[in-house]
Formats: C-alpha cells, structure tokens, sequence
C-alpha cells in the first residue's frame, strides 16, 4: 500500500516500454501476463507460468493443475500461446523450463514439445 499511488497497471496488448508488449494470458491467475521483448529484429516471449510443467504442459495442453486458478481460461491460454510460439518460431522462455530456461517450442501431434536453446560460453 505505502507505493500503491505510484503503481499503474498494464494493459494486455500495450507497450510496457518501446520493444516490450504485454499479451494477456490469464488462467493461471487473474491478470496473468505474457511479454513480447522485440529488438534489432529479434523476439523473445517471456510466457511465465502458462506452463506448469515443461514436458505434461507442453505434450498435453489440455491438462491442467489445481495452481490453474481458471482452468477452462488456463486451457485456451496454453493453446494459444503454444501455438504462438511454435509457428512463429519465437525464442522464448517460461518459469517452469529447465536449465537455461530459454528454448523454443516445436509442435508435435496434438502437442508440443520443448526444444531448449543450446549454449557456450563466450571466452
């Protein structure tokens, strides 16, 4: 409460800064946000927690869990946002993805599957 008078609240669809959007995504939560970062002609899609778990989320995204608090509106989230991700082959990183987080997603029969960025060091 004590910085209340100085928060706002975003929008779905609208800009956070220049080359970061929201997207909404609720189910998991009420208000449930994804982002979109775009710069120099690169994307990623931070989509949180509209996975819950990085292969039973992905392979069966009709499936959902007792933290989906909407689980109907979890659902349709998931598809969307899946199929999103996957068609237009947008990098992009979920709470619930392993170590490095950061992958893309690939749909496979009537799901998808999680395909994580390979990675070395810069020596």
């Amino acid at each position: 409460m004590p910085l209340a008078e100085k928060a706002t609240f975003i929008k779905p669809g609208a800009d956070v800064v220049t080359g970061i959007t929201s997207i909404e995504a609720f189910g998991h939560t009420p208000g449930h946000m994804c982002f979109h970062i775009e710069s120099a002609g690169k994307r990623l899609l931070i989509f949180a927690d509209t996975t819950n778990h990085y292969v039973a989320s992905l392979a069966k995204p009709d499936w959902y869990c007792v933290f989906d608090m909407d689980a109907a509106a979890a659902v349709v989230t998931r598809k969307k946002i899946l199929d999103m991700i996957a068609t237009d082959k947008i990098a992009s990183a979920g709470y619930h993805m392993p170590f490095p987080a950061v992958g893309y997603v690939e749909k496979k029969g009537s799901g998808y599957r999680w395909v994580p960025v390979s990675y070395q060091f810069d020596v």
